[in-house]
């Protein structure tokens, strides 16, 4: 074989496997927010008189209805968690423009509890069906 062909080889072997790799992630990805889909995120922090209805869409984005209007923005999976960051945040002391939370793999019907990463307060999810 000569130079070119094998370093062609090789190329294609290594990228083709990152190409791959990504793919495989991204299937992961997909799977663990499916039911987040076509489901509705219920969120509630009653310490901070909060609560908010989020619709997780596939191509990265959410919309947010709650206590302090609508949000839309962004959201992308970090460390195991899945992390929003607001178009427009609200501004305030106890409010930050990304939030990330360990909501992947959970399905419709599921609820849990988190702490919220400014405040420390607890939050409380519930994945229902539907939107």
């Amino acid at each position: 074989m000569s130079r070119t062909m094998l370093a062609g080889a090789l190329a294609m072997a290594l990228f083709g496997g990152g190409a791959a790799a990504q793919g495989d992630a991204a299937a992961s990805e997909r799977a663990a927010m499916q039911d987040f889909f076509i489901g509705t995120l219920e969120i509630d922090v009653p310490l901070g008189s909060w609560s908010a209805k989020r619709y997780f869409s596939p191509d990265h984005t959410y919309r947010e209805v709650g206590s302090d209007g609508t949000v839309r923005g962004t959201w992308a999976v970090r460390d195991g968690k899945v992390c929003t960051t607001a178009e427009r945040p609200v501004s305030g002391p106890d409010r930050t423009a990304t939030y990330c939370n360990a909501i992947l793999g959970k399905h419709a019907g599921e609820q849990w509890k988190d702490a919220d990463p400014v405040t420390g307060n607890a939050v409380f999810f519930n994945l229902k069906a539907g939107r």
